[in-house]
């Protein structure tokens, strides 16, 4: 057998017993979405090459975001090496990238280099450590993994202009960071327009799944879905407004029947209105933040799963929504816009919610199709059978490992 490649993986994963610890010192919102598609690329390169992980985990910073004016180094028994920092805003990002780089010597001095660099996000810290690497390891190689472009890694609607200021300032210091990168995996082919990849490789593909994923969905589905009276409206994710959450409450409202639930499993800037609806209509289950385990059962116990993020800002061409691969392994009937950076098979695997004309409307036009469409099962079939082909996490791994 041949010898594994040595990989080295920059990214700001935590694991689920960190998630506590986390989480009691959080006021923001942890971003378990990200969470997820990095696990799925650890497990991905576990399985093809020899891994070294090194994560600063994504959290909030101090003071609007969290009660952690340093952030302790985790502890790990799988051998992820996390990091300390400052989590200061203003100061966290040099401090992360600071602490990263002693990471990575001590790494280089105790085991040697690697040959590949895999980098996950449009992070500059994390781009900023990974070009300390390469310049250290001889013959290294950085792959960046691109699923949003940095000028929107932060939609949310209350940020400062000194956030705005400091956001552009970031972003160009990233880009010119770009130059080190020698590979690109995108989340949506109009990303490649923003970079210059003239001479480098480039890998498109809208994200991946779990090994083995539909059989395990499909084991674990009967034994949770409830096919009683209730219908089970789900949506899973931020709860931003930019995401279309208020159509969809509208949405939701504007559907009869005692039977049906709408079942919210997120936080972000819309939880008020969303807690001032859920009060008025009993039906509106307003769950907030919870835990991967619980959002992935949700998915599962659906009659329909629902992604309100509308085609209509530029955002939106620029990357893919992960909850939608999700949501299509799950085997539950899919409600979603075809939004611009998503590949036009997509069309077939989902009903898709038209575009002209009022929102909510549209939408709830779109749910009622899919909770009383008398088998919509043809649809995860031609999703099984286009993802298992394209975008199994192992398979996109290896293409990013072998060149």
């Amino acid at each position: 057998m041949a010898e594994k490649e040595e990989v080295m993986f920059l990214c700001g994963y935590f694991e689920k017993d960190a998630e506590d610890k986390i989480r009691a010192r959080q006021d923001a919102p942890l971003d378990y979405s990200a969470n997820n598609v990095q696990e799925r690329l650890i497990a991905g390169m576990k399985n093809c090459a020899s891994l070294s992980v090194l994560s600063a985990p994504f959290v909030g910073s101090f003071p609007k975001e969290s009660r952690a004016v340093f952030f302790d180094k985790l502890e790990s028994d799988s051998g992820i090496q996390y990091v300390s920092f400052c989590n200061v805003w203003g100061l966290r990002n040099p401090s992360r990238a600071a602490a990263l780089k002693k990471k990575i010597r001590e790494l280089i001095e105790k085991e040697g280099g690697a040959k590949h660099i895999v980098v996950y996000s449009t992070h500059t810290p994390l781009l900023e450590a990974a070009v300390y690497a390469k310049r250290r390891c001889k013959d290294a190689e950085i792959c960046l993994i691109v699923p949003d472009l940095p000028e929107y890694n932060n939609l949310n609607q209350k940020v400062s202009a000194l956030y705005r200021y400091a956001k552009k300032y970031d972003a160009a210091r990233f880009y010119k960071l770009c130059r080190e990168v020698d590979s690109y995996l995108f989340f949506a082919p109009e990303m490649e327009k923003m970079f210059d990849t003239a001479g480098k490789k480039v890998i498109v593909s809208e994200g991946f799944l779990d090994d083995g994923i539909f059989e395990a969905n499909e084991k674990k589905r009967p034994t949770v879905h409830e096919s009683g009276n209730l219908r089970y409206i789900v949506y899973t994710g931020t709860t931003n407004e930019k995401f279309g959450i208020r159509d969809l409450v509208g949405a939701f409202e504007g559907i009869e029947g005692d039977n049906y639930r709408l079942v919210l499993c997120g936080s972000g800037d819309a939880d008020d209105y969303i807690k001032s609806r859920a009060a008025s209509d009993k039906r509106i289950m307003a769950l907030g933040q919870v835990s991967p385990a619980e959002s992935r059962l949700w998915q599962l116990r659906a009659d329909v799963l629902v992604n309100p993020r509308p085609n209509d800002e530029e955002f939106t061409k620029y990357s893919f929504p992960s909850k939608n691969l999700e949501y299509l392994a799950s085997g539950a009937p899919v409600v979603a816009y075809l939004l611009g950076g998503m590949p036009r098979e997509y069309e077939s695997f989902m009903f898709c919610i038209e575009e002209d004309g009022n929102h909510a409307e549209k939408i709830r036009k779109a749910i009622f199709e899919a909770a009383e469409a008398p088998d919509s099962s043809f649809r995860y079939r031609k999703f099984r059978a286009y993802a298992e082909n394209r975008l199994s996490v192992s398979g996109v791994v290896r293409q990013i490992i072998e060149g």
